[in-house]
C-alpha cells in the first residue's frame, strides 16, 4: 500500500489490476493521528538540539562580562571605553552578515551549516582565552559576531522547513528560552571556571578555553543527527517522510512549484 493512502480525500489518478497510483493535490488533508505524528517526531528530534545551540550562543557571547569580573579588564588594561567598544564590535558584523548567511543555509544545507557555525564561534571563543592585548580582543569579538550572526535568521529558516505556519511561533518560542537560562548557566559555570590557574592563565582565559570547548564538541554531535530536510529525516518512516513532505506544500497552497523544500531555488520576487 503506498504511503499516499494517509490522505484524507485523494482521487485516484490511474488503476491497474496489480497497483495504485495516487497523485496528491495541494486540497487534501493528512489525517489528523499522521499529522500529530509528525510534529511530535520533529519536535523530540530538531527542537532540543536547537535550544542547546541557541544556549550556548547567548552563553558565549556574554562570557566576556563574567571575564571582565574575573580580571580581564585588568590583565588587558582596558581602560576608558574600550570594554564597550569590544562590545561593540561584535554586533557589526552581527547585523550584516544576517541576510547572506540564509543564502548559505540553503545552498548548504542547515543540517551542516548551523553546526558549522556553533564550531566556527566555539573555536573564536576559545581563542579568546588567549588574546593578550586590546587588539587580540577586538578581532576575537569581530569573529564572533561575524560566525554567529547568522545563527537565528537560520533556525527560523530551518524551522520553517519542518513546521507549518501556525506550528512555527510556538517552536521559535520553546528555542528562544534558551536566552534567559544562559544567564543563569554561564553565571554558574564561569564562576567555577575563575578558580583555575593553571600554565600562566589565571581566571578569565579559562572562562573562554572551556567554555569554547563545549560548543565546539557540541557541534560536533548536533552535526550527526539534525535532518536537513523533511524528506530525509531518518527517525520518520517512508510514509511519515512523504506525509511530512505533502504537509508543507498544503501550507504552502501551491506557492511553490517544487514538492521538496531542497528543490527550491532563491529568488527575489514572493
Amino acid at each position: 500500500m503506498h504511503s499516499n493512502l494517509f490522505f484524507r480525500g485523494l482521487s485516484t489518478k490511474e488503476k491497474t489490476d496489480h497497483d495504485v497510483t495516487i497523485t496528491p493535490d495541494y486540497d487534501e488533508q493528512l489525517e489528523p493521528a499522521l499529522d500529530q505524528r509528525i510534529t511530535r517526531s520533529f519536535d523530540s528530534h530538531i527542537i532540543p538540539w536547537l535550544f542547546g545551540i541557541w544556549l550556548l550562543a547567548f552563553i558565549d557571547r556574554s562570557n566576556i562580562g563574567n571575564s571582565r569580573i574575573d580580571g580581564l579588564a585588568t590583565d588587558l588594561k582596558l581602560d576608558g571605553n574600550k570594554f564597550n567598544i569590544a562590545l561593540t564590535v561584535f554586533y557589526i558584523p552581527y547585523i550584516l552578515v544576517d541576510v547572506p548567511s540564509n543564502w548559505l543555509v540553503k545552498h548548504f544545507g542547515a543540517n551542516h551549516y548551523l553546526p558549522g557555525l556553533l564550531i566556527s564561534w566555539g573555536v573564536v571563543g576559545m581563542c579568546t582565552g588567549f588574546v593578550n592585548d586590546y587588539r587580540g580582543l577586538l578581532a576575537c569579538r569581530f569573529f564572533l559576531g561575524l560566525c554567529e550572526g547568522g545563527l537565528l535568521g537560520g533556525m527560523i529558516l530551518y524551522l520553517s522547513m519542518f513546521y507549518r505556519r501556525h506550528e512555527l511561533l510556538f517552536r521559535i518560542g520553546l528555542v528562544y528560552c534558551a536566552a534567559p537560562l544562559s544567564g543563569a548557566f554561564g553565571g554558574l559555570l564561569a564562576t567555577g571556571l575563575a578558580n583555575i590557574r593553571h600554565n600562566g592563565y589565571n581566571r578569565w582565559p579559562w572562562i573562554f578555553i572551556v567554555e569554547g570547548v563545549i560548543t565546539i564538541a557540541y557541534g560536533l554531535v548536533v552535526i550527526f543527527f539534525l535532518p536537513a530536510t523533511p524528506s530525509n529525516a531518518r527517525f520518520l518512516t517512508d510514509s511519515e517522510r512523504d506525509a511530512a513532505v505533502h504537509r508543507m506544500g498544503l501550507d504552502a497552497h501551491g506557492a511553490s512549484p517544487e514538492s521538496k523544500v531542497e528543490s527550491e531555488k532563491f529568488s527575489w520576487h514572493w
